[in-house]
């Protein structure tokens, strides 16, 4: 083994440790949170983010358990979490353990929702920015900027844009957000918690094998194969919905099922076009996991071009999806199940998306030397 394959071992063995630490501190701190938490729904029944109207968990305690029981689970499981977050490598079970029960047992369908709005906030955010994004040089930059206001102006001016009907609508949407915003956090904090303590236990299994040689699978050119088969696995899994929602744009309009065109009014197609477009966008970047543009950034990237992506610039963000969708799988289902709408079945397949987007990250890691087998 030469000097030029040993300092990139050492680096990333260096980054797992710093990140180790850092998974120490933040299922410590999460656990600190959970008993607050639990005695908000213990002393407020009624008003606490367990008994919310819009909570529908995949799982419900039976109707003759006593109010009192999932608190003091949720405040039990924080004083353990406390003790756990120090767990060695063979206690990798428990950790893993608080990753199944709060990321697939307690997750809702709501995060995945919040996630779905705010990427559908800016598709179109994207596109008024992308002439002055892609532009070359300070002038044309400018230009494209200037080019940009004019059109939207004029669209303001000719009622094509009805901005005062849009402020109207971002009001509404302020307004229902403050109304549901403490109980929106509690559910992104047991999504976070879920991913924290997925992070922990493979930070355990990675790091647990001082006297065992790695898996071949894990070698960088194994990695690069598998990892080519998820990516377009995760790829596939965007297509379902954004190509449902695309169908807005012809005659043969699915939403659920066939529907006349004319049923949907234009803030709905609107919305439901910028979903599909972000679903598929989602998709075509984890394509970039296993291509060239995954390592090097792309010529038509301005002041970017051909100089390398940072690895965490695609890790960090792939890691947080692919936490978000694997634990977004089972609520879907069982909403889909629960409430005999099938397509939410096959439409989300997050059950494919989360675990092959989960895959291909690991894969690109692997290939980034930004982790390592020890």
């Amino acid at each position: 083994m030469t000097a030029n394959t040993i300092a990139p071992r050492i680096e990333a063995g260096r980054t797992q440790d710093r990140l180790g630490r850092v998974a120490v501190i933040a299922a410590f701190l999460w656990s600190l949170t959970a008993i607050p938490i639990g005695l908000w729904q213990l002393l407020d029944p009624s008003g606490g983010p367990f008994t919310h109207e819009l909570y529908q968990p995949s799982f419900y305690f039976p109707a003759s358990a006593p109010d009192w029981i999932g608190p003091a689970l949720l405040i039990t499981a924080g004083v353990i979490g406390l003790l756990a977050a120090r767990a060695k490598p063979k206690l990798w079970p428990l950790t893993a353990l608080y990753a199944v029960v709060f990321g697939l047992v307690l997750s809702t369908i709501s995060p995945i929702s919040l996630a779905g709005y705010l990427c559908a906030f800016l598709m179109p955010a994207l596109i008024v920015a992308g002439p002055t994004l892609l532009a070359r040089g300070r002038v044309w930059r400018t230009v494209a900027a200037l080019a940009t206001a004019g059109v939207f102006a004029a669209l303001a001016v000719t009622g094509v844009i009805d901005l005062v009907a849009a402020g109207e609508f971002l009001k509404m949407l302020g307004g229902r957000l403050a109304e549901i915003g403490a109980y929106m956090a509690v559910q992104v904090w047991i999504v976070v918690g879920a991913g924290i303590w997925t992070a922990l236990t493979l930070i355990l299994l990675l790091t647990g094998r001082e006297d065992r040689p790695a898996p071949a699978w894990l070698a960088p050119e194994r990695a690069a194969k598998w990892g080519r088969a998820a990516s377009w696995l995760a790829f596939a899994s965007s297509l379902p919905y954004g190509v449902t929602r695309l169908t807005w744009l012809t005659p043969w309009v699915w939403a659920g099922g066939p529907l006349e065109s004319a049923d949907i009014d234009m803030a709905t197609r609107v919305w439901g076009l910028s979903l599909g477009f972000a679903a598929i966008g989602g998709g075509v970047l984890c394509l970039g996991l296993t291509q060239r543009w995954g390592t090097r950034w792309p010529a038509w990237m301005p002041v970017l071009k051909g100089r390398p992506v940072p690895p965490k610039v695609a890790i960090v963000p792939a890691t947080a999806m692919a936490v978000l969708f694997t634990f977004m799988s089972v609520p879907m289902v069982a909403l889909g199940i629960r409430q005999d709408a099938l397509e939410l079945v096959w439409g989300f397949p997050f059950y494919i998306w989360g675990p092959a987007l989960g895959a291909a990250t690991l894969a690109y890691a692997i290939r980034r030397g930004s982790v390592t087998v020890r």
